[in-house]
C-alpha cells in the first residue's frame, strides 16, 4: 500500500453496504437545484467530483422532505414529489460510477421557511418551531420522511442521511428546553421525547427495509443551556441504534447564529473538535460511528486506529480538493490542496442563498462551466506579474492547459501578501494552503520563475509573449500623520517584519478582518489591545464570512480587546494617538500604531503594463476586488481564457 493511512482505507460494513474506505462526504446546501425543487445537471456535475476524487460516499445535502414546500423553498432538492426519480436517479448514477455509494439527506422544513414571521415559542431561534406543529402535522413530516426514502431507493440511492443534529426537528422534540408539547410528543418521559425519532426511522424502515442503509446525523450537545448533556443524548441514540447503521457525530445548534462557528469550525479554532465526544459514543454503541468538524487527516487515521471512530465525515475539504481521498490512498499527500476554514463555501449558501464557492478551488459550484471547457487550440508564451495567491493559480493554471508561463515576482520569494496573512498561530490552515500553492508552482515545468525582479514593460517587450496576466496587488491605504518617530506606526502588512517592534500595548486602526485577526493575534500574546474603526459595530468585519465573523468577535470578546465603533484615527503624534469619537476628540497612549485600514489596487502599475500586450487580463487585487477568494477566481477564469 502507498498510503501512510492505512486504517482510512480499510473497508467496512454499513448495514448491507460495504463502503470501500472510510472517508464520506458530508452533505452540502448547495442551491442548484432547479426552481420547482428538482435535479439539474449543475448539481450533478456538482457532486461527481467528490465520487471520482475516492470517498466512501457522496452525501446530496439538505434534500426536502415536505410534501408541500413553502413558497421560498427554491433551488433546493424536493424529495416528496415522485417526479424527482428521474433526474435522482442520474444523480445517484453519476457519483456511484466510481465506486462511491449515493447518499441523501433528508431534512424537513417549516412552512414559514425563509421568513421570519414566526417568533419562537421559548423565545430561542428554532428553523421549526415544534410546539406550533399541530400533532397531524407531526404525523405528516413521518410520512413524507417515509415516502422521501422510498422516491431515493426507487432511484438507485444507496443511504439516506437522517438530519437530527444542530436542533432539527427530531432533537428539538428530545430537549426539555425547546419542547413544551402536552401530547405524545411532549418532554413529559423520555419515550415520549424519543418518540418522534422512534417513529420516523421506523416509518422508513416499512417502506425501504434494510435496502438503504440508514445514517443518522446528531449533535453530541447543542451548546445551549439546559439541552440535553452527552450522557442523555448516547442513551437517546441507544434507543435507535437497532434501527439505524451509522450514526454522525456533530454538535452545535443551526439557529443560533453565534453557534454556526462550531459547526463550521473556523481558522481561529481548533480541529477535530468533535473526536472525543465520537469516542464517548462509540465505547456505548454497538452500531459504526462517524465524525465531523474540522477532522484531519492524520487525527482520522489515530481515532480509527485506536477504536475511538469508525469513519469520518468530510466536507470543506473535500471541496478544496475533491481528490483528496484519492491523493492520500496513492501516497501523494504532498499534492492535496488544503482547506483554509474561510466559509466562503457555507457563508454564500447559508446566508447569502446562493450556490457555495471555495477560496482555494476555483472550480467548485462551477464545474459545469469548466469540466468540459474546450482545450488548448495553440500554445502560447505567458507573461504573469505578480507571484501572490492570483500570479500563482493563473501560471498553474495556464501552465496546466500547455502554456508556456514566466512568473515575474520582486520579492525573493512567492506567497505575496499571504506570507504576513498566515503568520498568525490560529492560520495554520493558511499556511498549508500558501505552502502548497508554492510547491506546486516551482514543481511545474511549464512555469520559469523570475524572482526578485520586478516586472515592466521593456522586459515584458523582451519576452515577447501572447498574453499578459497582471497580478500585481493592492497598495494599504496609509493616512497622513505628524508622528515622526517611524517604528511606532507600522502597517498590518509589516508586523511580522523582523525589524518591526511591537509594544506591550497597541492601538489597531481599522476592525476589517485584518485589524481583527491582528488584534485577536496580539490579545493571544497577552499584550494590551485597543481596536477602533469608523463604521457602527454591526457593520464592521462584513469583509469575511459571518461565520468566521461570529468566531473572531466571540474570541476577542473573550480576550477582552478594548473595541471602540464609530471611532476614527485622526493623528498619531510622538507621544499619543488622537480619536474622534461623536464630535469629541480622545487622547490614547499606546506603545504601537498598526494601521489596518484597507488597500486600493494598485493602478500605477497596472496602468504602466497593460498596453504592453494586446491580450492582457487583470486579476486579484489588482482588479480591484480583494480577497482569497477574488485571487483565485479571477486568476483562474482569466487562465482559462487564454
Amino acid at each position: 500500500m502507498f498510503s501512510k493511512y492505512p486504517n482510512i482505507f480499510k473497508p467496512v460494513k454499513i448495514g448491507n453496504l460495504t463502503l470501500k474506505n472510510r472517508i464520506t462526504s458530508a452533505p452540502v446546501y448547495n442551491f442548484l437545484a432547479s426552481y420547482d425543487n428538482h435535479i439539474t445537471r449543475e448539481g450533478i456535475e456538482f457532486s461527481k467530483p467528490a465520487g471520482r476524487g475516492g470517498t466512501a460516499t457522496v452525501t446530496l445535502g439538505s434534500g426536502f422532505i415536505n410534501r408541500v414546500l413553502p413558497p421560498a423553498a427554491h433551488h433546493i432538492v424536493g424529495l416528496n414529489d415522485s417526479w424527482v426519480v428521474p433526474y435522482l436517479s442520474e444523480w445517484c448514477e453519476a457519483v456511484k460510477r466510481f465506486g462511491s455509494k449515493a447518499c441523501i439527506e433528508l431534512v424537513p422544513i417549516a412552512s414559514y421557511f425563509g421568513t421570519h414571521e414566526v417568533e419562537s415559542s421559548v423565545g430561542i431561534p428554532m428553523e421549526i418551531d415544534c410546539n406550533l406543529l399541530t400533532t397531524e402535522e407531526i404525523k405528516e413530516f413521518i410520512e413524507d420522511y417515509a415516502t422521501s426514502a422510498a422516491n431515493v431507493l426507487k432511484a438507485g440511492g444507496d443511504m439516506i442521511l437522517l438530519h437530527g443534529a444542530h436542533c432539527q426537528l427530531p432533537s428539538l422534540l428530545f430537549s426539555k428546553v425547546f419542547n413544551r408539547r402536552n401530547d405524545e410528543y411532549g418532554p413529559q418521559s423520555f419515550e415520549n421525547r424519543c418518540r418522534f425519532a422512534v417513529e420516523v426511522l421506523d416509518a422508513i424502515r416499512a417502506e425501504v427495509g434494510d435496502s438503504l442503509a440508514i445514517e443518522y446525523r446528531i449533535s453530541a450537545i447543542d451548546m445551549i443551556p439546559g439541552s440535553p448533556e452527552i450522557e442523555e443524548v448516547i442513551e437517546f441514540v441507544k434507543a435507535i441504534q437497532d434501527k439505524i447503521d451509522l450514526l454522525h457525530v456533530s454538535r452545535g445548534a443551526l439557529a443560533l447564529n453565534k453557534l454556526t462557528p462550531f459547526i463550521f469550525p473556523t481558522t481561529y479554532m481548533d480541529h477535530n473538535i468533535n473526536i472525543e465526544y465520537a469516542a464517548q459514543f462509540k465505547k456505548a454503541l454497538n452500531i459504526p460511528v462517524s465524525v465531523v468538524g474540522a477532522v484531519t487527516l492524520e487525527a482520522a487515521e489515530e481515532a480509527i486506529a485506536s477504536g475511538k471512530i469508525d469513519m469520518v465525515a468530510l466536507c470543506r475539504q473535500i471541496i478544496a480538493d475533491p481528490d483528496t481521498a484519492n491523493k492520500l490512498e496513492r501516497g501523494q499527500e504532498n499534492t492535496i490542496r488544503h482547506c483554509v476554514r474561510c466559509n466562503t463555501c457555507i457563508s454564500r449558501s447559508h446566508f447569502g442563498n446562493k450556490p457555495p464557492r471555495c477560496a482555494v478551488n476555483p472550480v467548485f459550484g462551477r464545474e459545469l462551466d469548466y469540466v468540459y471547457y474546450p482545450p488548448v487550440h495553440r500554445k502560447k508564451k505567458v507573461v504573469v506579474a505578480g507571484g501572490g495567491p492570483a500570479g500563482m493559480e493563473a501560471a498553474r493554471t495556464l501552465a496546466e492547459r500547455g502554456h508556456e508561463v514566466v512568473l515575474f515576482e520582486k520579492d525573493s520569494r512567492l506567497g505575496g501578501i499571504l506570507r504576513g496573512a498566515s503568520e498568525a498561530q490560529f492560520k495554520a490552515d493558511l499556511r498549508k494552503y500558501l505552502e502548497w500553492s508554492i510547491r506546486m508552482t516551482k514543481g511545474n515545468k511549464n512555469i520559469s520563475l523570475r524572482l526578485s525582479t520586478e516586472v515592466t514593460p521593456e522586459i515584458i517587450d523582451s519576452e515577447k509573449p501572447d498574453a499578459l496576466i497582471i497580478a500585481t496587488g493592492s497598495i494599504p491605504v496609509v493616512p497622513g500623520l505628524t508622528c515622526s518617530n517611524k517604528s511606532r506606526v507600522i502597517l498590518a502588512g509589516d508586523i511580522d517584519n523582523p525589524d518591526a517592534k511591537i509594544g506591550d500595548s497597541i492601538l489597531i486602526a481599522g476592525a476589517g478582518l485584518t485589524g481583527c485577526e491582528t488584534a485577536l493575534k496580539f490579545l493571544m500574546q497577552g499584550k494590551k489591545v485597543t481596536l477602533i474603526d469608523a463604521l457602527p459595530q454591526e457593520k464592521i468585519g462584513t469583509g469575511s464570512s459571518p461565520i468566521n465573523a461570529y468566531a473572531i468577535f466571540g474570541m476577542l470578546e473573550e480576550y477582552k480587546v478594548d473595541l471602540r465603533c464609530e471611532t476614527k484615527l485622526i493623528d498619531v503624534t510622538d507621544d499619543h494617538s488622537i480619536l474622534l469619537n461623536n464630535g469629541k476628540e480622545e487622547k490614547l497612549l499606546s506603545d504601537t500604531v498598526i494601521i489596518a485600514l484597507g488597500t486600493y489596487a494598485d493602478l500605477e502599475a497596472v496602468n504602466r503594463l497593460k498596453n504592453t500586450v494586446a491580450e492582457c487580463y487583470i486579476v486579484g487585487d489588482s482588479n480591484g476586488a480583494q480577497g482569497l477568494w477574488n485571487a483565485t477566481t479571477s486568476a483562474f477564469d482569466a487562465a482559462m481564457n487564454i
